[in-house]
């Protein structure tokens, strides 16, 4: 027979104005409730569907009045077990005392319905120096259900192994409390879904057999969700990466003097920076990156139900300047040239050496170097390359800065906590960049084949999610030890 739908209920409680309401916001993905820098902002339970299965099944959660004067709120329950501690507790406080009421009453109704505690605690604290800590463990004790603790306010990001340093200080301290099941990292500022896997896990541990299978098909329907929002934010970036690699300015016809200065930065013999038409190409670029950076940004931030606005215009300051010129030799030029190089036309030979600025393209090789007697170079180029004008566009190395740029952006949003507010740009962790850095050259990846005609923009953007999917998974293993 077809079970009845399931109702399982999880109750985030903490000390007043640790905040819970916040990292309610960023665990349902919604604004819920009011959040303000005061105590006991939330006066009753409040319950919200976090997921709904297929067979209507609900996991809810429920957001709480904090605990306020946690030593007497203690002491009360404690007592309410004789007469005189019942009075005290549901007439008395009622009159003279309300906020202590009204937490009596929601841990009544946390008691009787939940069936996990989510016990949220300020990281920023050292366990021991805070005496209301000792007092909610009391308190958790008399609602016996099995508590799940998350470290809220940890500051900075850290890695791996400093994050476990101060989740393992918590676990000490907390060690003789048996219905703790497990000590959690879960900022609700910069918490990453992908750590959430974790907390569904213990979760579905601390459940009673009846619950199990109810259970496991919402943390399916959870990961369905996740995985759909992941794939369409690589989908974006990786699309974002296709209009680099094919993005180009062609440079317009030259004078005799700078098209002698263009073989000389062809050839990797001009060293200074040249202003015209290869700066004005270089803008142009760099505008063009730098307004689809905006828009890939904004496209995250919607996709993983952030709000704001994308990245400022400070991002033009971020952009490469790591170029490729493709250029066009012309054979008047070239054949000058090969007097400039003879030694016969001195004065046009320094001003090359002197006027210029390489742009990355380096030599054209050891044939063509070898090669400077004129005519004979510059169509062996124009051959080699197939290039019918004059071309400015990202190189290799530029492109892949890039990826490591647009990992760098998702794993920002990715840590954004709704319940943080509105979307801000603010640099990502140093050591968030090095192990990026290191998985995409890793990944071997040809980004000196990126131009290739051959490969239409399709095939591209599947090559590039591959990659991109590929970076960002072993990113998440290496930070969460979480597979995806």
């Amino acid at each position: 027979m077809k079970q009845d739908p399931q109702k399982i209920n999880l109750s985030l409680v903490s000390h007043t104005n640790v905040g819970k309401t916040t990292l309610a916001r960023t665990l349902l993905g919604r604004d819920i409730g009011e959040v303000e820098d005061r105590s006991h902002v939330t006066t009753e339970p409040e319950d919200y569907v976090l997921l709904r299965a297929p067979d209507d099944s609900e996991l809810i959660l429920w957001d709480t009045p904090g605990f306020g004067d946690s030593v007497r709120l203690a002491k009360r329950l404690a007592g309410r077990s004789n007469p005189i501690g019942w009075f005290t507790s549901e007439v008395w406080d009622r009159l003279t005392d309300r906020t202590l009421w009204l937490n009596q009453q929601a841990l009544k109704h946390i008691k009787d319905i939940s069936n996990v505690i989510l016990y949220l605690v300020n990281a920023s604290e050292s366990p021991d120096s805070v005496p209301y800590v000792k007092a909610e463990m009391e308190i958790l004790t008399w609602i016996d259900k099995p508590v799940i603790v998350l470290l809220n306010q940890m500051g900075e990001i850290l890695p791996r192994e400093e994050e476990n340093k101060e989740v393992q200080l918590w676990k000490d301290f907390l060690s003789n409390y048996k219905f703790i099941v497990a000590v959690l990292p879960l900022d609700a500022f910069a918490r990453c879904w992908a750590q959430e896997y974790e907390l569904w896990d213990e979760i579905g541990k601390a459940l009673p057999p009846e619950q199990q299978a109810a259970f496991t098909s919402l943390k399916a329907t959870w990961v369905r969700q996740k995985q759909a929002l992941y794939s369409s934010s690589m989908d974006a970036m990786a699309g974002y990466l296709v209009k680099l690699s094919n993005d180009k300015e062609i440079l317009a016809a030259q004078s005799l003097v700078e098209r002698l200065r263009a073989i000389g930065r062809t050839l990797g013999f001009i060293k200074k920076d040249l202003h015209g038409e290869i700066q004005d190409a270089q803008v142009a670029l760099s505008t063009r990156a730098a307004d689809w950076l905006c828009n890939l940004t904004q496209k995250l931030i919607s996709i993983n139900g952030l709000e704001g606005k994308g990245v400022k215009g400070e991002i033009l300051r971020r952009m490469r300047t790591d170029w490729v010129t493709e250029e066009k030799i012309d054979t008047t030029a070239a054949t000058l040239f090969g007097a400039v190089a003879g030694g016969a036309v001195t004065g046009l030979a320094a001003d090359i050496a002197t006027g210029g600025l390489t742009l990355g393209a380096g030599t054209i090789g050891g044939a063509i170097a070898g090669a400077l007697g004129g005519v004979g170079a510059a169509t062996a180029y124009n051959v080699k390359k197939g290039t019918k004008e004059n071309l400015i566009s990202w190189s290799p190395s530029a492109m892949e800065g890039f990826v490591v740029e647009t990992v760098l952006l998702y794993l920002a949003v990715a840590h954004f906590g709704r319940g943080r507010g509105k979307w801000e740009q603010s640099e990502s962790p140093a050591f968030w960049k090095s192990l990026v850095e290191k998985i995409v050259k890793e990944e071997n990846f040809d980004f000196k084949d990126f131009r290739n005609q051959k490969i239409d923009a399709d095939q591209r953007k599947a090559e590039f999610v591959k990659l991109l999917d590929s970076v960002t998974r072993k990113v998440f293993k290496e930070l969460y030890g979480v597979t995806i």
